[in-house]
């Protein structure tokens, strides 16, 4: 498999072990391409929006953390407690590099996560909630996982917005696990490589 991939690739996956053996295979090339080339705004603009929200010794879980964006950001916005997980080994060993998570491990969103109750602050995931990748059940485990008056907030497609999202968010408020803070206007993420794609920013506080 080329290790410059079209995005429309990962997008149409068919199952785990083929988006895996995906992001494996473009761990060495992903920062060169969707951080230069395409210039993902997501890990940065995620950042942005929880920065007023927490208290600079906030543990962050940077879900879907890939080769290190969301963490790095998280890191020159003045937060050093960040752990990381992906479901690609490959490119955690780059996020690893870095030298700025406590803990890297892998996890799957949308499966049960090996973390405690209550464990963070915060998780932050940019670029994973989008077809053919985390399915909204991933938030249970989340919202699990993150302090009550914690926040969670990531990227979703709007362009082609992945089903059962936006009900899976309803049901959580209804609920009264999770309460809306924001949701920014539909930006293009990725300028430089996908100028039609357009993603919003959603952040909810856990109750």
């Amino acid at each position: 498999m080329s290790d410059h991939l079209n995005l429309a690739k990962l997008y149409n996956a068919s199952n785990l072990e083929e988006l895996r053996e995906a992001y494996d295979a473009w761990a060495k090339t992903y920062d060169q391409q969707i951080m230069v080339d395409y210039g993902w705004l997501g890990p940065g603009l995620i950042v942005e929006q929880v920065r007023p929200l927490l208290k600079d010794e906030a543990a962050i879980l940077d879900a879907g953390a890939g080769t290190g964006a969301v963490g790095l950001a998280a890191r020159d916005a003045g937060f050093p407690t960040l752990d990381a997980m992906d479901l690609s080994l490959d490119m955690l060993e780059i996020a690893r590099e870095h030298g700025i998570y406590r803990d890297v491990r892998v996890g799957v969103l949308g499966e049960p996560l090996d973390y405690a109750t209550d464990s963070y602050d915060a998780v932050l995931s940019a670029g994973v909630f989008t077809p053919g990748h985390a399915p909204p059940e991933g938030f249970d485990e989340l919202i699990r996982i993150v302090k009550p008056g914690g926040a969670i907030c990531f990227t979703l497609r709007h362009d082609v917005t992945p089903p059962g999202f936006l009900e899976t968010f309803e049901r959580m408020k209804e609920e009264g696990l999770w309460k809306q803070v924001s949701v920014s206007e539909p930006f293009q993420g990725m300028p430089g490589g996908e100028p039609d794609v357009r993603h919003r920013v959603w952040l909810f506080l856990v109750v």
